[in-house]
């Protein structure tokens, strides 16, 4: 037989608040979206060599092929999308739009040209968008890797979030980046209707 349950609505209340609030303050791990063209994979698995450990501390993803490389070396990211020329630089892109990934490290082939080129230029123009950290080569990667897990050890250690120092008026680097634009979508929409 069913029973009516009472539930107290100012008792719910206080564990919604004290859940949203615990979310609020948990120390997420920061996503690193690894991506090498073919004859760049031999230099990204040195990297990973290098920066095993490191990268042990956070959440991977990437495209295929490189994310098998990551398996093989003993991490296990938390997906992989499809080759990048079949729509996987498009699904880290769409990742990056969603929130979900904090870095991309993307080891472009410099010396061969790419049928998706287009795609390649997409992902680039959303980190931008985004301002999530991005490492094109290994140099870069490296430092940017070692700055984040500098934080992370950071945050770890004192619950509060590190970043970069930011201007003075931008507590968020992509809004400050977007809002130019976003501005105008009200005057593009009132547009059509004449």
């Amino acid at each position: 037989a069913e029973q009516d349950v009472v539930v107290d609505s100012k008792a719910a209340e206080e564990v919604l608040l004290k859940q949203a609030a615990d979310m609020e303050n948990s120390i997420s791990t920061p996503t690193i979206a690894l991506i090498a063209h073919d004859n760049m994979k031999k230099m990204m698995r040195q990297f990973v060599l290098v920066h095993l450990e490191m990268l042990r501390d956070f959440q991977l993803t990437g495209t295929g092929t490189t994310c098998s490389m990551l398996r093989e070396v003993g991490l296990e990211p938390i997906g992989s999308t499809a080759s990048g020329p079949l729509g996987g630089d498009q699904q880290i892109g769409a990742m990056i739009v969603a929130g979900e990934v904090d870095a991309v490290f993307f080891f472009r082939d410099p010396f061969s040209a790419h049928a998706h080129i287009a795609d390649i230029e997409a992902l680039s123009r959303l980190v931008d968008c985004y301002q999530v950290y991005y490492g094109g080569n290994y140099r870069s990667a490296s430092a940017v890797l070692s700055f984040m897990h500098g934080n992370l050890k950071k945050r770890q250690a004192t619950g509060r979030r590190c970043s970069i120092m930011k201007p003075e008026g931008m507590s968020d680097l992509a809004e400050a980046v977007q809002s130019d634009y976003k501005s105008t979508r009200a005057a593009a929409l009132e547009k059509s209707k004449s």
